[in-house]
């Protein structure tokens, strides 16, 4: 069983044909079958093994209702909706030895024996996320009249589900402090004095990667698919001035991202050296990828008002519609012919890397850190991850924010906008909530706790290099054997 994409110009000119050779089927009467279906690219189905889809034949259905009915946008059904529930029916398949029943066949024993069987692996909230896919899918399937009864035990006037914990877990927002991020950047992502033998592959690219992250808030997804017109040339900017565009995140929710000079300034020098190299060097296998078909080639990018346009004939998609998908195999073919991606961030076939391959390079860095010895190496209760530094620039910034509030305390005519809708902002949360978790650490956490614990601990420390105590060796012993060492009893 897998999960298939909806993608018109994946086989485009080709013609299909059965394992056998018996049945041939043009890939054009393909596409009229999805256009006359009203079926959308980026919609996920699922496929048994033997590529039929008897066994997932209302699973399907689900997922393309849900999409008409615009209940869930495209991403989410691909990442939530037909993952989880993918991975139920998988296990309500095996409980029945591998007889290929539908969803529907499942039963309150199923739920529950999956729900024993994720609790040992996954956290609660975790859990809660897919009980909710399940949820939202057998509702549907009790209405539409595929099942008699909802398996998921309800209780109360609002239908509580009982087979999740509704107990909510106080989340703890583990962060760097300035010093301990820099430190991350240069020696962890860039490789700043490491061992040539375990140094980054591309210490441009990561450096100015992790410095995107832990200065503007990105999440790992939406700083992987940067487009290089995103962040501007320095010269474009003064040196105290702040470039400003948006950036669609999670949920479709938009949200302005900051770029300033500095950050400006390092990222085009990743842009003229090591971007620059990479994209020369990948040439052959780019105009290759545009013979196949597997590259979107755009004309142009247009600004208009300070609004960038990606330009595809007579059409003009705002960038921020520009998808990630769209993004990571979008090309231009300059007037040299030389072919140029349009995202940021390239590795060696002149594309962006996989999101899986930025958490191998956290995962490399973690290691030359480790090595380092430094005394700003993050500590060791922080696992450095991309969204640590999404949770260091939040702390930092509502920590900022409050030590301005009250610097401006006494102006009678200054308004002050409120720090936490300001980072709630930033950082593109759908709800205040999700930023309330960052205020505590924010109130508690200065840069001047690590000297005030130092000068209070000291008062406590009777001993020093200069003044060690007496010596061990003037000491009486206090330890007292329980073996008698005469007899070889024990006391």
């Amino acid at each position: 069983m897998r999960i298939v994409v909806v993608q018109r110009s994946a086989h485009a000119g080709e013609t299909l044909r059965a394992p056998d050779g018996a049945a041939s089927l043009p890939w054009s009467s393909v596409v009229q079958t999805l256009d006359r279906h009203d079926v959308p690219d980026g919609l996920p189905f699922i496929i048994d093994d033997d590529g039929s889809l008897n066994g997932c034949d209302r699973l399907n259905t689900y997922l393309l209702t849900a999409w008409r009915q615009r209940a869930y946008d495209l991403d989410s059904l691909r990442s939530f909706h037909a993952y989880h529930l993918t991975r139920l029916l998988r296990f309500v398949r095996a409980r029945r030895r591998g007889e290929l029943v539908d969803l529907t066949a499942a039963t309150t024993e199923d739920l529950t024996a999956y729900r024993d069987a994720r609790q040992a692996e996954v956290q609660d909230t975790t859990l809660a996320t897919e009980f909710g896919c399940f949820s939202s899918f057998f509702y549907f399937v009790t209405q539409v009249g595929w099942m008699e009864k909802d398996p998921i035990p309800r209780w109360g006037r609002n239908n509580r589900n009982t087979l999740i914990s509704h107990k909510r877990r106080e989340r703890r927002a583990r962060f760097l402090k300035a010093a301990q991020t820099r430190h991350f950047l240069e020696v962890g992502l860039r490789g700043d004095g490491c061992d040539p033998a375990s140094a980054p592959g591309y210490p441009e690219r990561d450096y100015v990667y992790g410095l995107l992250l832990a200065t503007t808030g990105l999440r790992r997804e939406e700083c992987a698919f940067l487009l290089d017109a995103e962040v501007p040339v320095p010269e474009t900017m003064g040196s105290e001035s702040i470039h400003v565009f948006d950036r669609l995140g999670k949920k479709q929710v938009v949200r302005s991202i900051y770029i300033t000079a500095q950050v400006a300034r390092a990222t085009d020098l990743y842009r003229r050296t090591e971007r620059h190299r990479v994209v020369q060097a990948a040439q052959r296998g780019l105009r290759a990828k545009i013979r196949d078909g597997s590259l979107l080639v755009v004309d142009d990018l247009i600004e208009r008002r300070g609004n960038w346009y990606v330009a595809t004939g007579s059409q003009r998609i705002p960038l921020v519609r520009f998808t990630n998908k769209d993004r990571a195999k979008a090309v231009r073919v300059r007037d040299d012919g030389t072919i140029d991606p349009l995202a940021l961030f390239v590795s060696r076939s002149g594309l962006p890397p996989g999101l899986e391959r930025w958490n191998q390079l956290f995962a490399d860095a973690r290691d030359r850190v480790r090595h380092s010895g430094h005394p700003e190496q993050p500590p060791r209760h922080v696992h450095v991850t991309p969204h640590t530094m999404r949770h260091s620039y939040a702390v930092r910034m509502l920590a900022a924010l409050m030590k301005e509030g009250r610097s401006r305390a006494g102006d009678p005519y200054l308004l002050l906008a409120n720090p936490v809708l300001t980072v709630k902002e930033l950082l593109g949360h759908a709800s205040v909530q999700t930023t309330m978790h960052y205020l505590h650490a924010a109130e508690t956490w200065t840069e001047d706790v690590p000297s005030v614990l130092a000068t209070t601990t000291a008062e406590l420390v009777g001993h020093t290099d200069s003044d060690p105590g007496p010596d061990p060796e003037s000491l009486e012993d206090d330890w007292e054997s329980d073996v008698d060492l005469v007899d070889g009893d024990v006391q």
